[in-house]
């Protein structure tokens, strides 16, 4: 069963942020039993090859990789589909106009404008047949758009509404930076913008809810708000887990 499906069928999604440079990290998530990994090329590089090779990375551990794009250049979008990605992670989408052109950057005509050719490696290098590729591309691409800013949060409900859009990933930095709160996760307007975008995705059926979490804890708590697509950061269980180590030694 495909993310994209899984995703739409409300299934508990369980989800790795890789940053660092690491295809070891990416396998690491597949054996572990993660069900996605979310490279990030828009806080970490992006060399292309790179993307193509941790994407490899997952496709060798059985784990779709998921790609957030640096811009909302279509082209950006291009790029990690050809190379394999199961889909694309859209940063800053502040209203509905904005994530029906990350919808259309990733999905083929009729749908969307994404530009065709099957001999990249999303075509398996030109083995796949065209209708079948059309076919996988339609029915697996996933798109995640990210709510982090008050427009944002103004056009939720239109934004969840989109058709194609699967996910909205509520981005809580930046969102607490625009809203003049940074950092400060329980300031009132903070927590009254996260509720806001909670009820709007959870009215829109064909749309997860994506957050991140520290833990189990936190994932329990954010399931009960009706979330089912959760994202654990790599930088952050290493720097906790070595920190950790140093105090235990230091004393």
């Amino acid at each position: 069963m495909s993310l994209r499906t899984r995703m739409a069928e409300g299934d508990l999604l369980l989800g790795l942020i890789v940053k660092v440079p690491s295809h070891a990290a990416v396998e690491l998530a597949g054996h572990l039993g993660f069900d996605f990994v979310l490279l990030d090329t828009e806080h970490a590089p992006a060399d292309t090859v790179e993307v193509e090779h941790h994407i490899r990375a997952g496709d060798a551990a059985r784990i779709p990789v998921l790609v957030r794009v640096a811009s909302r250049d279509p082209a950006a979008a291009l790029h990690v589909l050809d190379a394999g990605a199961a889909g694309i992670v859209v940063p800053h989408v502040s209203d509905a106009a904005a994530a029906e052109a990350a919808v259309c950057a990733a999905h083929y005509p009729p749908r969307g404008t994404r530009s065709l050719a099957v001999s990249t490696r999303a075509g398996r290098h030109g083995t796949s047949s065209l209708a079948d590729h059309l076919a996988r591309a339609a029915r697996e691409t996933v798109v995640v758009v990210q709510a982090e800013d008050r427009s944002s949060v103004a056009d939720c409900a239109a934004i969840a509404a989109v058709e194609n859009v699967d996910a909205v990933w509520i981005g809580p930095t930046d969102l607490s930076l625009d809203l003049g709160v940074p950092g400060d996760f329980e300031h009132p307007e903070y927590r009254t913008a996260v509720a806001r975008i909670t009820e709007a995705v959870g009215n829109a059926p064909q749309c997860s809810l994506c957050v991140l979490a520290d833990g189990p804890e936190e994932v329990g708590q954010w399931r009960a708000r009706g979330a089912t697509t959760f994202l654990v950061n790599y930088n952050s269980v290493v720097v906790r887990g070595l920190r950790d180590v140093v105090d235990g030694v230091r004393g």
